[in-house]
């Protein structure tokens, strides 16, 4: 078994690599088929490459991007992070250019350890508040207003 202690260090290097440029920051913190979901988004990626390439899209689209860890704990197998996330975004939303746009999120994440390592990671966040930054209502919703 490992420590809790140990799992707690392994959240809190997950999230601060998201503001390190390098992707295998992230990749190395999970088994080798290991998961990522992002529940939000409907992502869902399995394995190093996966992971790998999963990494590097959401660092393209974020510059200077931070997250402050609020709370997290842990046990032998499982751990939760409650986090801040802020960054600007680069690129379009929904085919609107936003970049630059300050983007400001809380969410949440859930962990299953295995080795050591992070098994499974899914995050949970509020939608909403990258919309109201952006301003840009997105398409499927777009509909609705038309109807």
């Amino acid at each position: 078994m490992t420590d809790p202690a140990r799992h707690i260090a392994i959240i809190r290097a997950v999230q601060a690599s998201w503001s390190d440029p390098d992707v295998e920051s992230f990749v190395r913190l999970f088994t080798s088929d290991g998961t990522f979901e992002d529940v939000v988004y409907g992502i869902r990626v399995k394995g190093r490459e996966a992971l790998r390439a999963h990494a590097a899209r959401v660092k393209k689209h974020s510059a200077d991007l931070r997250i402050d860890i609020v709370t997290c704990d842990a046990t032998e197998r499982t751990g939760v992070a409650e986090w801040r996330l802020s960054h600007s975004f680069v690129g379009n939303f929904d085919g609107v250019d936003c970049t630059g746009t300050p983007i400001a999120i809380r969410g949440l994440s859930l962990y299953e350890f295995r080795d050591g390592l992070i098994a499974r990671a899914t995050d949970y966040w509020n939608y909403m508040e990258i919309v109201r930054a952006v301003g840009v209502l997105p398409r499927e919703l777009r509909a609705y207003r038309q109807a």
